[in-house]
Formats: structure tokens, C-alpha cells, sequence
């Protein structure tokens, strides 16, 4: 998904400023959908609004003109032709299971602990916020919206179900065998050793 396609599917919601922009991005939930830089949202209005995708219509609140994006008919075209278009997979960017896969035998087993919990924190508070969003009264979320929301639910609640066993296995040492044919992680930890030894 693009950065702009994502700006479109923002604007098809209702004329929106880019602070308005900035505050959809920034939303507790965005990060199960979207990822975008502050900065970056300004070019990429600015492109937009060159390539005729949008256009801007100046309005006065609390006596200071702000500017306001709409979809033009070029703009509807492409988020629809973009909504048409079967979505790519998800690529994995997440850096809790970068450090599981590189983990080896000589680090800390409590400070994965750590790690482990410091995530279900962060992923209960997220949960809780996803829960209440669908019921706020204020947030508009179609019905097709609500299956994603129920996505982002259900997701973070295998997350938590996960990181409990996980720590279960790790404080029990109960952890699931390896597979090592290669004895990589002997030769890693020679590596290692030999380095830090040095």
C-alpha cells in the first residue's frame, strides 16, 4: 500500500487538513494498519494535489484560513481502481521477532522475559483502545471497517495468548527443541566468544 493511497482512503472520509491527516496517522490503532511519518504527509499532499489527484479549498476557522483536500473525480478514480486491486501480503517488520530469531543460548533468558512482557503491556493497552474505538460514538467505521477492527482484535488477542505461553515456557525451561543441523549456533557462539574473549 502506498503512502498516497493511504492519504486518498483518509480524504474519501471527509475533507481533511493536513493536521486532520496527521491526527488519523497518529491514532493509538493506526500502527496495526498504516506506519507514516509526520513529515512525510506535506510532499505527498503536494504531489498529490500537482498530479490532480486532489485539490485544496482554503476555509476560515477560529478567524486563520486552513486548508482543506478533497478527492478530485482523477482522485475517486484511483482510490477505487486501488480498492479494486487484490492487496499485497503483509511483510513482516517487526523487530520483537527479529530478536527471537537471533536470540542465542548465551543471553539472558529473563530479559526476553522482559521483552516479552514489555509487549503484552503495550498490546493489552492496544487492545483495550481497539475495543473501545468500535464503540465510541464519535469515530466513523463502516461495516466493512468493523471486520478489520475485528482483525486487529482478534490479532492482538492470539499476540497475548502467545507471549503468555512463551514466557510459561521460558520461566518453566520448557522450551520447544531446536533445529540445528549445521550446529550453527555452536559456530556462532565460537564466533562470539572469540571476539568478546579477545
Amino acid at each position: 500500500m502506498s503512502i498516497e493511497h493511504s492519504i486518498l482512503a483518509v480524504i474519501s472520509y471527509t475533507p481533511a487538513t493536513g493536521y486532520d491527516i496527521k491526527s488519523e496517522f497518529e491514532t493509538k490503532a493506526s500502527s496495526l494498519f498504516w506506519r507514516m511519518s509526520y513529515g512525510s504527509i506535506y510532499p505527498k499532499l503536494k504531489n498529490l494535489e500537482e498530479n490532480g489527484y486532489i485539490y485544496s479549498v482554503s476555509k476560515e476557522h477560529g478567524g486563520r484560513q486552513k486548508k482543506h483536500y478533497e478527492l478530485t473525480k482523477k482522485g475517486w478514480i484511483e482510490l477505487e481502481n486501488w480498492l479494486s486491486e487484490a492487496p499485497s501480503y503483509p511483510s513482516v517488520k517487526d523487530e520483537l521477532f527479529m530478536k527471537l530469531a537471533a536470540w542465542h543460548s548465551e543471553m539472558d533468558e529473563d530479559l526476553l522475559v522482559s521483552h516479552l512482557e514489555k509487549r503484552k503491556e503495550e498490546s493489552t493497552e492496544l487492545l483495550q483502545y481497539v475495543r473501545h474505538w468500535q464503540q465510541n460514538g464519535t469515530s466513523f467505521i463502516s461495516s466493512i471497517g468493523m471486520i478489520g477492527i475485528r482483525y486487529a482484535e482478534m490479532k492482538l488477542e492470539t499476540e497475548i495468548r502467545w507471549i503468555d505461553e512463551s514466557v510459561e515456557q521460558l520461566k518453566n525451561g520448557a522450551l520447544p527443541p531446536s533445529q540445528d543441523p549445521l550446529s550453527m549456533e555452536h559456530e556462532l557462539l565460537k564466533r562470539r566468544n572469540s571476539k568478546l574473549n579477545s
